[in-house]
């Protein structure tokens, strides 16, 4: 998983570390404090450094490495910028010690990256789905982004957890989109709540929720049909869905290995609809993972899950912590 972005970036800041390391040279006087702690004395000794700078001009030229390493693994232009003008930041005009370069350039990428998701506020999906009965979620995104096997994904983390599940089958326009819903249910023992095919998703949506209130059924997940974030009909047609059902969690479910364009669906979704976070299927397949890296910065929504397989099982809670370390930083 995210293999070319992990070995692009380790040669692009070897690379950098490099240059830097081949810069004009100057010595640097420090004073560094020693407590002997028996005596309890402290001797400040002097030692020359060497160190270099980077002038703004350099870092242009030297980020040229790091930048065609994001962009050709996927992650969005606003990223690549971002993490541009956060190095910057901790690089240019500070000297660096010579024999420290890599390892100064190394933790600065790092984090310039854990900065993309400072701000980002965590969910916690069942903790968020016991706040109230039934809680709806509404799931959304573009055709073949893989919402059907994810949502019966979700559905088995809630049986496992004790929580009653009804699955609404939306999506009324894909072919066999009903049956591949209901084979799903069936397995997990679960009831899904179905009209005939053309007819009104908002109905079936609906219905799911009645249904789930009568019965006392703890979580609704509404099934729907995929649409191209340009096709203006369908996206109108996703809002009433959501003016209807007035869903507590709407959740954009993604291609991983759709890469950049994944950014760019996201946006228009949110725009349209508003989406509140991302599970990103496919990532057990995505060897660039660039969408990982942007979505969240570009969205402001959090990555709450990976798929990671075709199991109901292969579904892993997304640690920010854990992705870095996955790009060797």
């Amino acid at each position: 998983m995210f293999k070319f972005l992990k070995e692009k970036l380790k040669n692009a800041v070897k690379n950098f570390s490099k240059k830097v390391e081949s810069l004009p040279e100057e010595e640097h006087i420090e004073e560094i404090e020693i407590k002997e702690a028996k005596k309890g004395f402290v001797e400040k000794l002097k030692t020359k450094l060497k160190t270099t700078k980077i002038d703004e001009q350099q870092f242009e030229e030297l980020f040229w490495d790091i930048e065609l390493a994001l962009l050709e693994n996927n992650v969005a232009a606003p990223v690549v910028e971002k993490l541009k003008q956060d190095l910057k930041q901790k690089l240019v005009g500070l000297p660096i010690e010579k024999k420290k370069v890599h390892e100064t350039i190394k933790s600065s990428v790092k984090e310039a990256i854990e900065h993309l998701f400072k701000h980002i506020q965590k969910l916690d999906l069942l903790k968020e789905v016991k706040k109230k009965k039934p809680f709806i979620i509404l799931f959304l995104g573009v055709n073949g982004s893989g919402k059907t096997t994810t949502i019966a994904k979700i559905a088995y983390l809630f049986k496992k957890n004790n929580l009653s599940c009804v699955l609404a089958a939306a999506d009324t326009w894909r072919a066999a989109s009903i049956e591949q819903l209901e084979e799903h249910a069936k397995n997990l023992n679960f009831k899904v709540i179905k009209h005939q095919y053309q007819a009104d998703p908002a109905a079936v949506a609906y219905d799911a929720i009645q249904h789930a209130k009568a019965k006392h059924i703890d979580v609704v997940l509404i099934d729907t049909a995929g649409r191209q974030h340009t096709n203006i009909n369908l996206m109108e047609e996703m809002k009433k869905i959501a003016k209807v059902t007035k869903p507590d969690l709407k959740i954009f479910v993604a291609e991983s290995i759709a890469g950049s364009d994944v950014v760019e669906q996201a946006v228009e979704f949110d725009n349209a609809i508003g989406i509140d976070a991302v599970i990103l299927a496919k990532a057990d397949v995505d060897e660039k993972g660039g969408a990982a890296l942007s979505i969240s910065y570009v969205t402001k929504k959090p990555i709450i899950f990976l798929g990671m397989g075709q199991d109901y099982k292969d579904l892993k809670e997304f640690d920010k912590e854990e992705f870095i370390k996955s790009l060797g930083l």
